[in-house]
This record gives structure tokens, sequence and C-alpha cells, in this order.
């Protein structure tokens, strides 16, 4: 049976995440506020992982920042995504 995964975050949210990045003995901290265009999911591994590559995915953010940039955020268990305002239904 092939599971089904609902979405988490409505297209149209705005939405903050912050994220930490660890640099040697430092944790740096990056943040950022934008739109939710969709969510997703990538295969994590290369070709060296052969067929468990297409078992291993990692969840997505596309975001657009108010600029226009368009952002694509791996998410992770120590990835804060706070909702700002909900999307459209």
């Amino acid at each position: 049976m092939i599971p089904i995964r609902t979405p988490k975050y409505t297209p149209g949210a705005s939405v903050r995440v912050v994220q930490f990045v660890r640099v040697g003995h430092r944790r740096w901290k990056t943040q950022f506020e934008g739109v939710v265009e969709r969510e997703g999911r990538r295969p994590v591994g290369g070709i060296e992982m052969g067929g468990k590559a297409s078992a291993c995915h990692q969840g997505t953010l596309q975001i657009r920042r108010a600029d226009g940039e368009i952002t694509v955020v791996a998410l992770d268990e120590n990835t804060e995504v706070d909702v700002l305002s909900p999307g459209a239904v």
C-alpha cells in the first residue's frame, strides 16, 4: 500500500523559517520569512546508495520571499517553521 502524505503547510501561508547551521564550534542562526508555494520531498543520497535512494526522502518547502526570490528549504528535526498567517484553502 502506498502511504498518502497530507501536506503540513498550505500554499499561500505566510511562514517564518528558523534554522541553525553548525560551523566548527559555533552555531549560526539563519531566519527568513516568505509565502509557501509548495511542499515537497526529495531523495536523499546519491548513486552510491543504489535502490535505497528511492526509499529515503527529505521534506522541503518552496518559499517566495517578499523581494520575489524563491528559496527551497530542506526540513529536518531542528528546523522551526512558524505559520504567521494561514493560506487560502
